[in-house]
């Protein structure tokens, strides 16, 4: 018995069951008409039994945001909800060191981040709706019914995502409670997900037992070839990898039994944005036996995260929630460095360890790098794609061990422990960023600037 239980860590065996105990629970939720009250409250004793009193961390910043919303400039509220909760997380993570209390870490921690996702996104939502409650034909679909207080609340502890994400939109659980989708039979998507657990779980827990993480903090990485210890970095990035294609698989089908992402499949559903076509969701949306899919919730396209060309193509294919959320909520809405702000607010959501921090910092730099390459290796107009030879180079090169190398610090987390590794392999991915990075700068074209109107 435990040698079973040694094959995961305490928090591992903690999140798998939440995960099994949200699954049943969200077959008999289901079967409630209109569950978001019921999914809340259900969500908060679940928080409250795992936390404890730390729960008033996140309440706290769920009562501010709730009153900035209720008294601030309509105009200035999405940047004032923003700004507060972002200081506010900062706060809750720094308050040990200030203050007589434990830590902020695993599981408060988690539901911290997901809680913060929530309450900006529903601020945004609020607003882009008032701020377009005039258009006449809209092309985009905004916020159909604004929430209670308690319907807030219910949303920021909804048990659905709570602990392990995907995040999803205050309207995407409105639609979940379309009564049409009692009828709708979640089965197939379901047991889809599931036949992912049949490979994703055994390959978590083989590799998870025999490449353990603290290896690579430790003197013995130096005793071995550097082609080995890219090995090991791919092998930790296989254990992260299925580890959370597991849990994703169960906690995506949890929205798919309770209705959340799920669309008629004509209306060209999206991450997160939902259905695209608004003329065929409207003819649709309430007729019972047509063809539903759960594109808007899908967290992780695994061959693109696996197979795609490039570091763009692959970070979009992971998390694509979240990346959607700093793609509709950071970078369209900021005016400079769109790329390095959005990276720099992804780091500091996800903590203050200095390994967040240097891997976002070279994941934008990344970017920038591709861009440039790709430049000057251009597309063939014959097949669409860049030459054979080069995808091949590039993807096993560049690509795929820079992700491996970006994990380790994404997963090493302290300053010390990232740069004991990284300065194993002689901070390669870093070193060949740079100089494309200062080439991008300095040859990128000025933005002409606006003619003012005379007066």
């Amino acid at each position: 018995m435990d040698k079973i239980i040694g094959l995961m860590s305490k928090d591992d065996w903690i999140y798998t069951g939440l995960l099994l105990f949200s699954f049943v629970a969200s077959c008999y939720v289901r079967k409630i008409g209109n569950n978001i009250l019921p999914s809340g409250a259900l969500g908060f004793a679940m928080a409250l039994f795992i936390i404890g009193p730390k729960i008033a961390y996140s309440l706290g910043i769920c009562t501010i945001a709730v009153l900035i919303q209720l008294f601030a400039d309509k105009k200035k509220t999405p940047l004032y909800v923003f700004l507060t909760t972002f200081t506010y997380l900062m706060f809750v993570r720094f308050a040990h060191y200030l203050l007589p209390v434990n830590e902020v870490a695993s599981h408060t921690n988690v539901i911290q981040l997901i809680i913060t996702l929530r309450i900006i996104g529903i601020t945004f939502e609020e607003n882009d709706a008032w701020v377009h409650k005039n258009d006449e034909s809209p092309t985009k679909r905004y916020l159909t019914q604004i929430p209670t207080i308690l319907e807030k609340f219910a949303y920021f502890y909804h048990f659905c995502g709570l602990f392990t994400g995907p995040y999803y939109t205050f309207q995407m659980l409105i639609d979940s409670q379309n009564p049409v989708l009692q009828a709708w039979d979640p089965t197939l998507e379901v047991k889809s997900r599931f036949q992912r657990l049949l490979w994703s779980v055994p390959i978590f827990v083989i590799t998870n037992h025999y490449f353990p993480l603290d290896t690579l903090r430790s003197d013995a990485i130096w005793e071995v070839s550097f082609f080995t210890r890219l090995v090991y970095a791919a092998l930790i990035f296989v254990v992260f990898k299925t580890r959370v294609y597991s849990a994703w698989a169960i906690a995506e089908s949890i929205c798919v039994i309770l209705g959340i992402g799920i669309y008629p499949a004509a209306s060209n559903p999206k991450i997160i944005v939902g259905p695209t076509d608004l003329k065929e969701f409207e003819n649709l949306q309430n007729k019972e036996y047509i063809e539903m899919n759960s594109d808007a919730i899908v967290n992780l396209d695994i061959p693109k995260v696996e197979f795609s060309d490039g570091f763009r193509d692959g970070m979009k294919a992971w998390n694509r929630s979240v990346q959607t959320w700093l793609a509709l909520y950071v970078h369209s809405r900021v005016k400079f460095m769109r790329v390095e702000t959005t990276m720099l607010v992804s780091a500091i959501w996800h903590g203050t360890y200095a390994g967040y921090f240097m891997s976002f910092g070279v994941v934008a730099m990344c970017a920038i790098l591709e861009d440039v390459i790709f430049k000057l290796v251009p597309v063939e107009p014959a097949t669409g794609l860049r030459p054979q030879w080069f995808r091949t180079l590039y993807t096993h090169t560049i690509r795929c061990r820079g992700f491996e190398m970006l994990a380790t610090g994404f997963l090493l987390k302290n300053a010390s422990d990232v740069h004991h590794f990284w300065s194993s392999i002689y901070y390669w991915l870093p070193l060949l960023c740079i100089p494309f990075y200062i080439y991008s700068v300095k040859t990128a074209t000025p933005k002409p600037k606006r003619s003012q109107k005379s007066e």
